[in-house]
């Protein structure tokens, strides 16, 4: 199963949201498949950086994204490091490094253009936005999640930028009492110039246990790396766990509409169950744990705006695993009215197993393949854990023809 394993110093939860008053808003669930069929990606690779290239190393990519004069802008998190490669492949520069000063990186989680001449670097925690020059010279930054001086020390997952609308994902851990502690998460808003302040939408508070011995999977359920942000400040997200649906809401938090499809999410082996857990166990790993664990996995993997067409992709959990041969993933089209359009195979399998997708722009898909750095432990007490020999990450670019 393919997953992404991200430790944060803090346990947030976000518990399955009901939305409210949302039975006047259009909602279209398709239930006769995609009005154009299954239309696979024609594709042909442009170059590759990385995997056992020597002289570009890469430790776990986090985003991706691609500058409107062609160069590509890498996010490593573990490296904490801004990797940027020309539109012929050819690997320009670092930008920043891991560090707490000015311009320093510590747990990166995304990348946003602030405009043409600036980088904006989301860090996870303490959750703040690091603006750089397009050369690395810093800037300044910026906190979504609030000031640390003022209390707020918690988490930012994932940054988006469009059409100027700033929008972050995050949270954060409140100790009122030992029997009220819960966590807040919520998406943050403002401009890419910051004039009003980050104004907090959808938000959610929930009980939490600091012990860290219960964890209930399905109450932990979140966002922050499944949704999408289109034009005109629309979001799409897939605010329930086990249903294939997305929800389009505005910048006040408004639903607009839900759109989705009929499919039962993926069924997990014993192995994959095994693998869940909470992001860090706010009281560590007790063995007397009571961990509720899902039979399934979350219907949504990712959402993705594809703005050459406006259309949102969207990757199913059955789309993300257990492909036909020689099909890396399938994602599931729909047009911003919410009609299921097509279905649309990634077939790289017959040269790569597992690997992550990107639509870039300019009509590349950008994939990134490999493990990086992973660590597995026994599945039960979080000690003895061993690192398993990565396989080296690799950029691949390719023209989607």
């Amino acid at each position: 199963m393919k997953y992404l394993a991200i430790l944060i110093p803090i346990l947030l939860i976000w518990p399955l949201l009901t939305l409210a008053n949302d039975t006047d808003i259009p909602r279209h669930i398709d239930t006769d498949g995609p009005a154009q069929g299954v239309q696979p990606l024609d594709l042909q690779e442009l170059w590759r950086v990385g995997g056992e290239d020597e002289d570009v190393i890469f430790g776990r990519i986090m985003d991706v994204i691609r500058h409107p004069d062609g160069n590509l802008y890498v996010l490593d998190n573990q490296l904490c490091q801004v990797a940027v490669i020309s539109p012929d492949g050819e690997l320009i520069s670092y930008l920043s490094r891991e560090g707490d000063g000015p311009g320093e990186l510590r747990q990166p989680m995304g990348l946003v253009f602030l405009g043409d001449d600036a980088l904006g670097v989301g860090l996870g925690f303490p959750g703040k936005l690091v603006a750089l020059q397009l050369d690395g010279t810093p800037i300044t930054s910026y906190y979504p999640i609030g000031e640390p001086a003022e209390g707020n020390v918690g988490v930012m997952m994932s940054v988006k930028n469009v059409d100027g609308i700033l929008i972050a994902s995050g949270g954060r851990i409140v100790f009122d009492s030992p029997e009220n502690s819960y966590s807040e998460r919520f998406l943050a808003v403002s401009d890419e110039n910051f004039s009003d302040g980050f104004q907090r939408i959808l938000q959610i508070n929930t009980p939490l246990d600091p012990t860290g011995r219960t964890f209930v999977e399905a109450d932990d359920y979140y966002i922050d790396l499944r949704w999408a942000l289109g034009p005109q400040g629309k979001i799409f997200a897939p605010m329930k766990r086990d249903a294939y649906e997305v929800s389009v809401f505005d910048t006040t938090g408004q639903l607009l509409q839900v759109f989705g499809r009929q499919e039962k999410p993926r069924r997990r082996t014993p192995d994959n169950k095994d693998e869940v857990g909470p992001m860090i166990n706010a009281g560590g790993d007790p063995a007397n744990r009571e961990w509720d664990i899902e039979d399934n996995d979350p219907s949504i993997a990712r959402v993705m705006y594809n703005f050459e067409d406006d259309t949102v992709w969207i990757l199913s959990s059955r789309g993300a695993n257990d492909q036909p041969e020689g099909i890396l993933e399938t994602w599931d089209v729909f047009g911003t009215d919410g009609e299921y359009l097509k279905r649309v195979p990634i077939p790289l399998g017959n040269v790569m197993n597992d690997g992550t997708c990107y639509l870039v722009g300019g009509g590349r898909l950008v994939v990134i393949r490999g493990t990086g750095t992973t660590f597995y432990g026994d599945g039960e007490s979080g000690e003895d854990e061993e690192e398993i020999e990565p396989e080296p990450l690799e950029v691949i670019c390719y023209e989607i023809k």
